[in-house]
């Protein structure tokens, strides 16, 4: 019989323990339970009280974010916990069909999860290269995402916050924020890429190359792999982190359930 528990402090250490096994695959779940329980909220599966899977919520998000890994018979009284709607959700590939069930009208993407180790990676410097860590980087940056249609706006406040928080990288052309990435999540074991994004008026220049070499070397100075998702049809971006030495080691759905966003 499978039961379904929240997370607590009378379960929680026997979820870490689980999780910590293999802290890459389950990086999320490692970091949000632990550095950020205000926005996360975890239900796991268990059967004859071990553990076979979880789904997470993070609220702290533009949208909620869901996180699910589970063995398959375990999957649908877990996506029980989730929100009807306005969601992104993360899961493995071999889930889609009960994901489906529950979230017929779903629009789903396929993304390459990619990594990379330490003494594996070639980086690519550049003096057009900086740190975002000012006002007028957070108002640059806000500028810059002002052109991704695919994402709420944002105050200009809150790309401060995210300067003063986050590493984040930017390539300038003349001046301008034409390019930047970052690492929203740092652990001793990986560094999670991501929020990589060019200008469109900037593509085919290798900007994105050299924004997410820096923020990767900065990464393995510090941990012992940088990771990060791709979509599996965005070509340009797969080859660019190949450059730099990123390996695809595995697939994630990327699951719209009613927001209209894409990875």
């Amino acid at each position: 019989m499978i039961n379904i528990d929240k997370v607590n402090g009378t379960n929680k250490s026997q979820v870490i323990d689980f999780i910590k096994q293999d802290v890459i695959k389950h990086v999320f779940a490692f970091y949000d339970i632990q550095y950020d329980p205000e926005h996360t909220t975890v239900h796991a599966a268990f059967e004859n009280n071990q553990l076979i899977g979880y789904i997470l919520i993070y609220t702290a998000a533009d949208v909620p974010s869901i996180v699910i890994e589970s063995e398959k018979r375990a999957t649908g009284a877990l996506l029980e916990h989730a929100p009807e709607n306005n969601i992104i959700l993360h899961a493995p590939p071999e889930l889609l069909t009960t994901i489906k069930a529950k979230y017929p009208t779903e629009k789903h993407y396929v993304e390459n999860w990619m990594l990379v180790r330490k003494n594996e990676a070639n980086f690519f410097k550049s003096e057009f290269v900086k740190p975002l860590h000012t006002r007028d980087d957070a108002l640059s940056l806000s500028k810059l995402l002002s052109t991704r249609k695919d994402r709420p706006e944002k105050a200009i406040e809150k790309y401060v916050e995210w300067v003063k928080k986050m590493r984040l990288y930017g390539v300038f052309e003349d001046g301008e924020l034409v390019s930047y990435a970052g690492s929203f999540l740092q652990l001793p074991q990986v560094w999670m890429i991501g929020g990589v994004y060019t200008n469109p008026k900037h593509r085919n220049k290798g900007y994105a190359t050299l924004a997410v070499s820096a923020i990767t070397e900065e990464a393995l100075g510090k941990a012992e792999t940088a990771a990060l998702f791709v979509r599996s049809d965005n070509y340009p971006a797969i080859k660019s982190y190949e450059k730099i030495g990123y390996k695809k080691i595995g697939e994630k759905l990327w699951v719209d359930v009613g927001t209209g966003m894409r990875p």
